[in-house]
């Protein structure tokens, strides 16, 4: 063989050797990246949704206060004030200042694929608490490090079998109105699906209408100051309200109130447990409130230790917290403690 068949053969080896290695690195499955260096204080950023009700604000607090106190991280906090493209822009900012690792709170569920894509490409990891995200293009569990986040659709079924409970001894129709969370939110989407599981199949309890609030206590006094004059003028009796949470049942019972119907006619339940629910559970101007619990920050350090110092992510992707359901007696032995 000549010397110039020699360089071909060569060659033309060197070339499928460096196609194999393109190839398998396009077909593999790209992997969150964790810092190569352990370091002994990172900086977090933290994009929030805002501050539309008594819990997220509780939730904000509570994050802040931990993260402060914590010798090992610096957390950056942004308030998206209930804007999407205002996530998107903190969310640049954290990668343009190369964070450590993001934690987002999604105001609704789907327009993340892009940002998420970018903060990979950064190699910044994301962990979402809160509400749930998810990708059009791809698999947001190979985008982001994990979901820390309560079980909203169990939490809806809980809300839904206590609100019927409050109604046991009734005969029906017993008409109710669903006050839903922002349109698009996973939280909206699952306790809705939780309310429904249990609710359509009933014999006796009606939702008659069904209206969102945002999630916002005064939005849902006006809602409810439209839906009595609707319900009025058709001639339906009014006997509960169930909501996505405790801020618009609150808003709504305070409309009730103001059109002079007495409060002891209606049952009226939510989602998240905050102090001002708690209080009137006491106060006997409200029937349950399910947990949505405020407990973030521990959790989430504890996961950010583990997969900043030693590149380790949790076991299961969805960590699930634990929620609970609080009628009279449970709240007036909890209100002592509730902090928000």
């Amino acid at each position: 063989m000549n010397s110039i068949k020699k360089l071909h053969i060569i060659f033309f080896g060197l070339v499928i050797a460096i196609l194999s290695v393109s190839l398998l690195g396009c077909s593999g499955e790209k992997k969150i990246s964790s810092p190569s260096k352990k370091k002994e204080k990172y900086v977090i950023g933290f994009s929030q949704i805002g501050t539309e009700s008594e819990w997220r604000i509780a939730n904000t607090l509570e994050m802040q206060e931990v993260f402060d106190k914590h010798p090992r991280f610096t957390l950056l906090y942004s308030n998206a004030e209930q804007k999407r493209e205002n996530q998107i822009t903190a969310m640049r900012n954290f990668i343009t200042q190369k964070v450590d690792a993001i934690i987002f709170v999604p105001i609704v569920a789907t327009g993340w694929d892009a940002i998420f894509t970018e903060a990979k490409d950064a190699g910044i990891p994301i962990v979402i608490i809160n509400r749930a995200a998810r990708m059009i293009s791809g698999n947001v569990e190979d985008y982001t490090v994990c979901l820390v986040a309560p079980d909203n659709v169990y939490a809806g079924e809980l809300l839904a079998k206590t609100f019927a409970d409050a109604f046991e001894n009734e005969q029906g129709p017993i008409y109710v109105v669903e006050m839903t969370g922002t349109v698009g939110a996973s939280s909206a989407i699952d306790r809705g699906k939780g309310i429904h599981n249990i609710l359509n199949n009933h014999d006796r309890i009606v939702i008659r209408y069904s209206q969102t609030s945002d999630y916002v206590r005064s939005i849902a006094k006006q809602v409810m100051e439209s839906i009595i004059k609707t319900s009025q003028a058709e001639g339906i009796q009014l006997r509960g309200i169930i909501s996505h949470n405790d801020d618009m049942a609150l808003g709504a019972s305070l409309a009730i109130e103001e059109a002079g119907m007495n409060l002891n006619d209606f049952k009226i339940v939510g989602i998240d447990g905050i102090r001002d629910a708690f209080q009137a559970i006491v106060d006997g101007r409200y029937t349950a409130t399910i947990e949505n619990p405020v407990g973030y920050g521990d959790k989430t350090i504890e996961i950010l230790i583990d997969l900043l110092d030693n590149g380790k992510k949790p076991d299961d992707y969805w960590v699930i917290l634990k929620t609970e359901v609080f009628t009279e007696k449970e709240a007036a032995a909890a209100l002592p403690n509730i902090r928000y």
